[in-house]
């Protein structure tokens, strides 16, 4: 089974962990619901994370995304019919200025290695997003002893992309090969490490506001 599948009892361990923190998020920002709340994903793939923010209420024709792959992009406009996704790069997002309230972003920057063109993928992530909106920041902090085509990025390097606007950092996740692991042995027992030993994480979730 593939491991990022929500069918996969790991997979879907990850899902609902950081999932509670982006609820807090949304419940916080969107006291009367998301159903009018316009959310861009940079690097939508597969359109999954689409589908998950589906599930705090919003609609479809809400959604945008942009994605390189053209066959993930198919799969995603199927997935999500009458969202406004496209293939495309996102350091030149095809969208006006302030075209959305979220701009999300979930294990793109660390696939990027060129440090000036994360400046203009961060740049553009700004570009559209509405005044008095947000963008999500989901990525990993650690290098990848596996992949060497990733690379982690921290807080102080976000903190630089995205500056001036200002950065709230929540370290989520529990270490991926560690719950491969361990979530099949016993789910409770990988809840209380992740909960108890923050150190065991590996991502970060941030809000990013002007």
């Amino acid at each position: 089974m593939d491991k990022y599948s929500p069918l996969n009892k790991s997979a879907f361990f990850m899902i609902q962990r950081r999932q509670r923190e982006i609820r807090g998020i949304l419940a916080e920002k969107f006291p009367a619901g998301t159903e009018n709340t316009k959310l861009l994903e940079i690097g939508c793939g597969n359109a999954q994370w689409l589908a998950e923010f589906a599930g705090f209420g919003f609609r479809f024709a809400n959604f945008a995304g942009i994605d390189l792959d053209g066959g993930r992009i198919n799969v995603a406009k199927e997935r999500i019919p009458g969202a406004d996704i496209r293939a495309g790069d996102a350091s030149e997002l095809p969208w006006p200025d302030k075209s959305f309230d979220i701009v999300f972003q979930s294990t793109v920057f660390t696939s990027v290695k060129e440090e000036e063109k994360q400046r203009k993928i961060a740049s553009e992530m700004k570009r559209v997003c509405r005044d008095g909106g947000f963008i999500l920041w989901y990525d990993f902090t650690y290098n990848s002893p596996s992949n060497p085509d990733v690379r982690g990025i921290g807080r102080v390097r976000v903190g630089e992309l995205f500056s001036p606007w200002k950065c709230e950092f929540r370290s989520v996740t529990l270490a991926p090969p560690i719950a491969r692991k361990l979530v099949p042995i016993s789910w409770s027992l990988a809840e209380d490490i992740e909960t108890f030993c923050p150190f065991l994480r590996t991502h970060l979730l941030a809000l990013i506001e002007a």
